[in-house]
């Protein structure tokens, strides 16, 4: 029996940080096989680091690979409540330099409270939206789950946002697979709406490295996800007769020596 419920009608995505990779960098999961997984993926959160010291090192080549395959892309960085938020921030971006941040929706992680008052968090995580709101004119998502934001944030004190929230079954004991949590997630207090669902952390991981990966549902199907990202149109897989692999997948170069050799082997048919 497949892992998916084959009735699940949410855009379904994933997200990575350094976890899913080796531990000397060297492997990484294999972003053809996320192509051309079914589900589809839609969408794709990736760690760009934490705090205003921390930069995931996986973080580049998982952008990469994303945008190389056409994924809807939303890098996410962990805040230190306790840290400056304009330091913190100023990471994050120079993280993403050279990116079209038109392109990309950013999120804020909050899970960490490092024994700060509910008055110093709030605070934190709201110059961080200013300060990215600032730089793209939009604020960002907000990770977390209901139990941290009702002890921890004043949501009142916070603009409207987008909520990207966790709930999961308790881990199943290792190595089984921990199921999908049905949506809608539980709802902090003073939200209204949720537009991401983080439904498990023990799924099977595609392409893997590893064994597990995080699994999201998105309020809304694939289309939902491409309107929000400002896609007019999703990009289209083209997959090759030849071998099965994405045409769309290869770089540039691998992908002109693939049709020579192609044309050559005709030529001498």
């Amino acid at each position: 029996m497949s892992y998916f419920e084959p009735a699940r009608r949410q855009a379904f995505g994933v997200d990575l940080s350094r976890y899913n990779v080796s531990a000397d960098l060297c492997h990484y999961p294999d972003f053809d096989e996320m192509a051309s997984h079914k589900p589809r993926l839609s969408f794709i959160g990736l760690r760009s680091g934490q705090s205003w010291h921390d930069p995931d090192p996986a973080f580049a080549v998982l952008l990469r690979e994303a945008m190389r395959i056409g994924l809807c892309v939303i890098p996410y960085h962990v805040i230190y409540p306790a840290e400056p938020a304009l330091k913190q921030m100023d990471l994050m971006l120079s993280l993403l330099e050279g990116v079209d941040l038109d392109g990309v929706r950013l999120a804020l992680d909050l899970e960490l409270d490092h024994a700060q008052s509910k008055a110093v968090i709030t605070n934190t995580v709201a110059c961080c939206l200013e300060l990215l709101r600032s730089e793209t004119g939009r604020y960002p998502m907000l990770y977390s789950n209901a139990s941290f934001v009702n002890q921890f944030l004043n949501v009142k004190d916070l603009p409207e946002l987008d909520w990207w929230l966790a709930q999961y079954y308790f881990a199943r004991e290792y190595p089984a697979y921990t199921s999908e949590y049905p949506s809608p997630p539980l709802m902090p207090r003073g939200v209204r709406h949720w537009l991401i669902h983080q439904t498990t952390n023990r799924g099977p991981a595609i392409g893997g490295v590893g064994k597990y990966m995080d699994y999201n549902r998105w309020n809304g199907d694939h289309d939902a996800v491409l309107r929000y990202f400002g896609r007019e149109k999703d990009i289209e897989i083209a997959i090759c007769p030849l071998d099965g692999l994405s045409c769309n997948c290869r770089p540039a170069g691998l992908l002109a020596e693939f049709e020579a050799q192609r044309d050559q082997a005709l030529l001498e048919a």
